[in-house]
C-alpha cells in the first residue's frame, strides 16, 4: 500500500460508512487503535511517506475496508 493509497481509503471509508466528510486523521486512527500521544500525527506521517506503512497497518486497513460500518470501538462515530 502507498501513502496516496492509504491517504485514499479516508474518503473511501466515509462514503462507505454514510458520513458528510472524509475521516480525518485522528478519526482514522482511532479506527485502526493507532496509539501515543499523537496518533492523527502518525496517520499523517504515512500517508506522507515519512514512517513506512507496514504489513500489519496493512492488513488492518484492508480490515476496515471490508466493513459495512465503523468499528465498534471508534467512539468518535457515535453520536
Amino acid at each position: 500500500m502507498t501513502p496516496d493509497e492509504l491517504r485514499d481509503v479516508r474518503t473511501t471509508l466515509s462514503k462507505r460508512w454514510g458520513l458528510d466528510s472524509p475521516l480525518s486523521l485522528a478519526e482514522m486512527a482511532a479506527c485502526l487503535k493507532l496509539r501515543g500521544k499523537f496518533p492523527g500525527a502518525s496517520m499523517r506521517d504515512y500517508e506522507r511517506g515519512k514512517t513506512a506503512i507496514t504489513g500489519p497497518l496493512e492488513v488492518a486497513v484492508l480490515g476496515l475496508l471490508a466493513m459495512d460500518e465503523p468499528p465498534e470501538w471508534a467512539e468518535l462515530f457515535e453520536d
